[in-house]
């Protein structure tokens, strides 16, 4: 069974991989999106407020676009403009380590031939940033020509590097000298380096940020853990199962021999008598405990839960007496011949003595029993009889439990059939008790 249970386990496990990595490659996206109905901050810096030059930056605002007109002037060494996204004011900002690409749909126009633009991300960290200084926030910054993707450009977020003039004027550790994209305040359009004075004009379309919700190195090691958790839940299983089947076996050999004396107690005054009972044909103590020893042998724990069906016939004594022991005979085989043939050829049934009978079901419970014996009581009653006889029988039903001697079986059986006939006889009593507490062993 726990073969079974393994193929369907790594079944499982491989359609969720497979499910899993389909879903992580192909869908599980997450888009930052900003276009000219951005929700963020939209700004212009130019040149007149960070170093004292004369560039004039304008914001251009429609539904499909933003845009930049930057009026270059001379004044200052490196004339800019910027288009300004503020995400958030310092010291806050957003994390977009989760991100994997930046896709953007920029153009742009001026003087120059070849026209550049500069895409900032400014990011806060407070081992060299402070609130106040914008210039104390790391700039890392990718320049793009616009004019060679008209069609739009998707760029690894990997590609990004610190601004050489920054880390200049800002000595850091080299543990902090890298990219950063975890606390990012703002993103900025820019207009290239050594630009020629004139009019110069940015329009942004629309940029994402793409990433996946999970990312796909940490999704993996996701799977790999599962992968790791389901091996060791199924060798713990197995390593329980087969500790569990050893206790049962060893159980198992041990009521063996338990077993083989309780019957031997049992059958002792028998030994030299035959299997079968001359009368009616059907087995006699001996060949009861013969049966119930191959039983045992042959089946082990399958073979339980285990019912004990006592049936004796109601005042009997006044059948023979009354009409003679022909009579009676003729009772004790019709009555033999009707169980026999009402129940299963694998139950066994032996007549224990004088009007006496023990029906022994195999994997029954002892209310499934009981509802055998209702029919048979009814079969009983309802049959004809010698000489318009009226015949009924009172039983007794009780289960013969894994870690308990046999005679306890047999004496609970026999003290509710004699239930049934202080009852009112012609009726079916049950006596059912809890399994012996710990592992079940046959007895």
């Amino acid at each position: 069974m726990h073969v079974r249970a393994l193929r369907r386990l790594l079944t499982l496990l491989v359609v969720l991989t497979l499910a899993g990595l389909a879903w992580n490659q192909y869908g599980m996206e997450s888009t930052l999106a900003i276009d000219a109905h951005t929700p963020y901050a939209i700004e212009a810096v130019d040149d007149r407020m960070t170093d004292n030059g004369n560039s004039i930056a304008t914001i251009v605002r429609d539904n499909r676009q933003l845009g930049l007109d930057c009026q270059i002037e001379r004044g200052y060494q490196w004339p800019s403009c910027e288009l300004v996204v503020r995400f958030r004011r310092p010291p806050e900002g957003i994390d977009l380590s989760a991100y994997e690409s930046m896709r953007v749909w920029i153009s742009s126009s001026g003087p120059e031939k070849d026209q550049r633009v500069r895409l900032f991300l400014r990011n806060f960290n407070p081992a060299y940033s402070r609130v106040g200084d914008p210039q104390s926030q790391k700039v890392n910054e990718l320049f793009f020509a616009p004019a060679q993707y008209p069609q739009g450009y998707e760029i690894d977020l990997s590609r990004f590097s610190v601004a050489g003039w920054w880390l200049e004027e800002h000595p850091t550790a080299l543990d902090l000298a890298g990219p950063e994209l975890n606390n990012v305040t703002t993103f900025a359009v820019s207009t290239g380096a050594n630009l020629v004075p004139g009019l110069h004009q940015i329009r942004v379309e629309r940029i994402e940020f793409r990433g996946k919700l999970i990312p796909r190195a940490t999704f993996r090691l996701m799977l790999v853990l599962l992968w790791i958790a389901a091996a060791g839940g199924y060798l713990l299983y197995d390593a329980l199962l087969t500790r569990n089947q050893l206790r049962l076996s060893a159980a198992s050999q041990n009521s063996l021999q338990r077993l083989n004396e309780s019957l031997r107690i049992e059958t002792h005054s028998l030994a030299e008598a035959a299997r079968t009972d001359p009368l009616t044909g059907v087995l006699n103590r001996k060949g009861l405990a013969d049966e119930l020893l191959r039983m045992v042998r042959l089946g082990g724990d399958a073979i339980f839960p285990l019912t004990l069906v006592f049936i004796d016939i109601d005042h009997f004594k006044r059948v023979n007496d009354e009409h003679g022991h022909a009579v009676g005979d003729q009772v004790i085989r019709g009555l033999s011949a009707l169980v026999r043939s009402a129940v299963q050829r694998d139950d066994l049934f032996a007549r224990w003595g004088g009007e006496e009978f023990l029906l022994v079901f195999r994997n029954t419970p002892g209310l499934e029993a009981r509802t055998i014996a209702e029919r048979l009581r009814e079969r009983i009653a309802d049959a004809q009889w010698p000489v318009s006889l009226r015949i009924t029988c009172s039983f007794g039903v009780a289960e013969w439990h894994q870690g308990e001697d046999l005679n306890e079986g047999i004496r609970r059986a026999d003290e509710a059939m004699y239930r049934a006939k202080q009852n009112g006889r012609d009726r079916v009593e049950v006596e059912l008790e809890s399994p012996p507490a710990g592992e079940p062993v046959i007895s």
